[in-house]
Formats: structure tokens, sequence, C-alpha cells
């Protein structure tokens, strides 16, 4: 079998589509949500489960599994077809294109050096120091396992001599970001050496890069060291711990953010599992856009002293921009980070996860630290740092509130500081585009009802599509489709409601308009399913006699309408033939 059709077999696209997307249950088989492609408040997003499709009636977008994944993270169809083979076990041997090929091949060299790094962690006679490390550090075997923890040898080219025996090149391995060339002559040397290596893993658990820490006591280069940029790893939209996070986020209903890997390690020891690290940088556009898949709410965290709020401020505003409800987990004083809060009081953390407070609480609690309020210098510096933030607030209601609650601080009115805000910025989602959402015709409406319920119900298939052929052929694509749905039916299966359908969907394949028509079949098929689910069996004939009805008026009136049009030119041409022929015409109509 084909690898795409074993995986379409095998794969359930409301399980991949809802590992993103909220989807709630519309009819008896139909799932629909807030589309990700597009900004909505109303869900226009549904899935059929019996049909292993999607489409979205607001921006259009629509397809089955390989094209939800193209879509929503940017893959070419060979890339989501490896993912989904991966994904289902389906084992896909060749890429079709160049670039393919080699992100395939970064994604090999990474996990091989992961498992790598985790063999001499766990065995070599030289990772003694760095097994005593992991365990000062309380980090169980089955979390440092669960992460893949490793330590990368005290050898100049341990790691590449290893990837080599394995078959990858030097520039492969060094494209990978994994090694260097020499300075001089010839070779490559390992980039990572005497560290505990963390494996970065993208938001499906391939391995993309690494994080290196050096070893207590190693002076020499940073604390901590991440890949290069690469093909496969770009630092401005990767999150950290997102693969063990995303179910976890969607059933607590919010991400906690942390600033370091081993934070987060930690805190899966207590159960805290929806937790995520920024890796001490500011959170980009696209690192939040992400995260807006899978929830709504973030919490930071901060020590007492908010050594990284700084840095955090950008991405705060950002998160505000974009919509999400911005919290804290304030640290208690003296402790540094969520891991050592972790060592020394692990139910702590757990319950200042849940107990966050409104980042503005947090960070009036800091501006105002230290400051005499009734000191006017005082005055200007807390109302600089607090009436920004408060400008970034979409919601009115928490612009008022927390207007008044830093007036009352500063002793001055409401209205006065009302007047230094600045309106509220809003930033959209880099994957999303605000659409109005397209209105079919009444005609075109009631034509792909018709044809969606003759596909899922083949005991009406026949009749209905004969009173179909001269209302619904308007177009070369509607001529198209309903050849092939004609070529399809197959009578001796009318017990398998989807097999119709399959049959339609698998000679569009390789066809000039496929894309075009798997859209009108799909939204028809949708359309059809919500519809009618709806409505109990009994009402079926009548419901089809109504949208019969439709299309026969406005065919009517459009027909009258190109009649009364080519009259005018008849007689504008002075045609008398041509106008009398037309009017011989009118009492048919």
């Amino acid at each position: 079998m084909d690898p795409k059709d074993e995986i379409k077999q095998k794969i359930d696209i409301v399980e991949l589509i809802g590992e993103t997307i909220q989807l709630k249950v519309a009819g008896s088989s139909g799932l629909k949500g807030l589309c990700p492609f597009h900004a909505e408040k109303t869900p226009s997003f549904h899935v059929s489960r019996d049909r292993q499709i999607w489409h979205c009636f607001g921006c259009g977008e629509g397809g089955d599994c390989f094209a939800f994944v193209m879509k929503m993270d940017g893959m070419t169809f060979p890339e989501a077809l490896m993912h989904l083979g991966k994904k289902t076990g389906v084992e896909v041997r060749r890429l079709p294109t160049v670039e393919s090929n080699t992100k395939q091949r970064l994604y090999q060299v990474n996990e091989l050096a992961q498992k790598f790094f985790r063999k001499v962690l766990l065995d070599a006679a030289g990772a003694e120091a760095a097994r005593a490390y992991v365990e000062s550090r309380s980090i169980p075997a089955e979390l440092a396992d669960i992460f893949g923890i490793g330590y990368a040898p005290d050898e100049w080219d341990a790691l590449s001599g290893f990837l080599q025996k394995r078959g990858f090149s030097e520039n492969e391995i060094i494209q990978g970001g994994l090694a260097l060339k020499k300075k001089s002559g010839s070779g490559v040397i390992d980039r990572f050496r005497h560290r505990l290596m963390i494996p970065l893993r993208d938001h499906h658990g391939n391995v993309v890069g690494f994080t290196g820490r050096s070893m207590p006591g190693d002076d020499q280069g940073p604390k901590y060291m991440n890949s290069p940029e690469t093909p496969i790893y770009h630092k401005g939209s990767f999150v950290f711990g997102l693969d063990l996070a995303k179910r976890a986020i969607r059933e607590k209903g919010f991400v906690v953010i942390v600033e370091g890997n081993l934070d987060v390690v930690a805190s899966h020891k207590v159960g805290v599992q929806n937790i995520i690290a920024s890796s001490g940088t500011a959170l980009t556009q696209d690192q939040l856009t992400l995260l807006k898949r899978y929830t709504e709410t973030i919490v930071f965290s901060f020590d007492a002293d908010a050594a990284g709020f700084a840095a955090a401020k950008k991405g705060i505003s950002l998160a505000r921009g974009l919509g999400f409800d911005v919290r804290s987990a304030i640290l208690p004083d003296g402790v540094k980070d969520p891991d050592e809060l972790v060592q020394q009081n692990p139910l702590a953390w757990e319950t200042l996860v849940v107990k966050s407070v409104p980042i503005m609480e947090f960070l009036i609690a800091h501006v105002t630290k230290g400051k005499d309020l009734r000191q006017v210098d005082d005055k200007r510096e807390v109302a600089k740092e607090l009436l920004p933030a408060i400008s970034d607030m979409s919601s009115v209601v928490e612009r008022e509130h927390w207007l008044q609650v830093v007036a009352d601080l500063l002793s001055i009115s409401a209205d006065q500081l009302r007047a230094s805000l600045q309106p509220p910025t809003s930033v959209k989602p880099s994957t999303s585009s605000t659409v109005s959402k397209p209105s079919l015709p009444k005609d075109e409406q009631a034509r792909r009802l018709l044809f969606g319920f003759a596909i899922q119900t083949p005991s009406q298939f026949e009749s209905v599509v004969a009173r179909l052929k001269p209302l619904a052929l308007n177009s070369q694509l509607w001529i198209t489709l309903y050849n092939l749905a004609l070529s399809a039916y197959d009578p001796s299966s009318q017990a398998a409601q989807t097999s119709h359908f399959s049959r339609i969907r698998s000679l569009t394949s390789g066809h000039a308009d496929q894309e075009a028509l798997e859209a009108l079949l799909d939204t028809s098929i949708l359309m059809a399913e919500e519809t009618f689910a709806d409505i109990p069996e009994n009402q079926w004939l009548p419901r089809i006699e109504e949208l019969f009805s439709v299309l026969s008026t406005l065919g009517l009136s459009r027909d009258r309408e190109a009649l009364a049009r080519a009259l005018r030119q008849a007689e504008l041409v002075g045609d008398q033939e041509e106008v009398k022929r037309l009017l011989n015409s009118m009492p048919r109509l």
C-alpha cells in the first residue's frame, strides 16, 4: 500500500487536529472549533470523523490530514508525509525534494547524537562527574530518560567520529550544529565537549538541537551553550518543553513560563507538566503564536527581585497584544528559580502555579518597592513604568480597574491619568489573518447541500442527482464533480456510508483541478452533515423539496434576467429576427 494511503488509514483526523484546536461535537460524527488560520469568534472550522476531512467556512481552507499539517506547521507535502509516517509508524523511505531530504537528515543526525550523549552519560567511565551532577540536581533516572539528558565527553571528536561511522558526512554534522571545522587542516571537532546535554525538541518531539550546560568547576566558555541556527532549529520560534507540555496545557487551561530548561525538568518531578522554558530570553511573536494554539492564559515565573523581569517585559507586552490573559507566579524571597524551590519545598511551587496573580499585581509591587509615593520624582518613575502596561490592555474593564488602582497609589484622579494612556495596540498572530466570512449565493448553498446529502445518503443518491443534473451543472467544475460522483457510485455498497465519498476523492487524485474539486466535495459533505444532523429523518424530504424550490426559483429568475439583457442588446442593434425569437421563448419561462 502507498505510504500516503496507509497513513490516512491509520490516523484519526479528529485526534490529530484535537492536539492543536479545541473541538466540540457538532452533529453525529462532526466537530467544530475556532479556525487557527484566521481570526474569528464564532466557530466555522468543521471536522468530519467519518470522512477524515476538515474545512473552514470562514476562510475557505480545508483538506485532509496532510493539508492540515502542511498549513499548520508550514511543512511541504514530503515533510508532512514524513512527520505523519513517524507518528503512525508507517515507513516512508524517500523524500522527493532536496530540501526535505536535507531536513530529514538533520533530524536523524540530531536524534542519533541525543542517543549517543544519553549512552555516554549512563555508561561511560569518563562520565562519573556528570552522573554525580545529575544526582545532585535530584533528577530521577526516569525523568532524565524522558527528557533525554546526556553528557558530551571531554574529547575533541568523540561524537563526530561516531556519527561519521554511522554514515553522516562532515558537512551534515556541521549543518546540524554538532561540529565545527578545524581551524587548521582538514576534519571537524565537536561543538559540545564536557557538558551536560539537554536535547531541544520541537512541539512534534523531533530533536532539533541541544543546550549544553557547563559542568561545575569548569569556567571555560559560557555556562549554557545552545546549538546555532540551522535549517531545523530557529531560536526565535522554538519553545523548550512544549512537546511534553501540550496535553497538560490543554487540561489545565494555562501554560507556565520559566527561564531555564532545568526548571522545566524540576517542575515535572512535582507534577507541574504544563510548563515551558523561554531559555532566558524575551518571548517572540512566533513563540507566542505557537502557544496560542493551546491556551489563552500565560503564567510567568519571577523571583522576588525580578532579575528576569526586564527581559520578559517585551514578551509580556506582545502577549497582551495577542489577547493572552497574562499572570505571574512570584517566587519567595531568597529563591532564585523554580528548580531551587522544588528542592526546598515541592508543594510550594505547585501551589504558586495554581494561585498565580494578575501580572499587574506583580508589576505594581515590583515598581513601587523602595519608592516613597509622597515624593513627586518617585511618583513620576512609577507612572512611567505602569501607564504603558495599562495601555497594552485590550480589555476596557481591565484597563479601567488598574487605572483606578494606580491613580489611588499616586493620589491622582483617574481622569487625569487616563489622558496619558495610549490606545491599545493589537498584534495579529503570524499564522492568522482577519478574513470576512464569504457568503455563498442561496442557489449555490442549495446545490452543495443537495449534492452533499446525495453522497452521504446512498439510498437517496439516484433520485436526488437525477433532479439535480439540470439545475446543478452551472460550471465546468460542477460538471466534472457530478460525473465523478456518477462514476464512483456503486448501489451494491449502500451500507457503507463513507465508501462513495472515498471513491470520489480517489478519482480526483491527479486531476488538473484536484484541489478545487476536493474543496467543492468537502464543503458539500460538511454542509450537508451539519444541516441534516439536526433534522429528523422524516423531515428530510420536505427540506429536500425546499432546496430544489430555491434552485428552480433562482434559476428561473436568472434565466429571465439573461433573456431581458439579450432582448435589449438585440433591440439596440436592430436585429428584429433575434427579438422575435427571444420573445417567442418567453412563455416557456
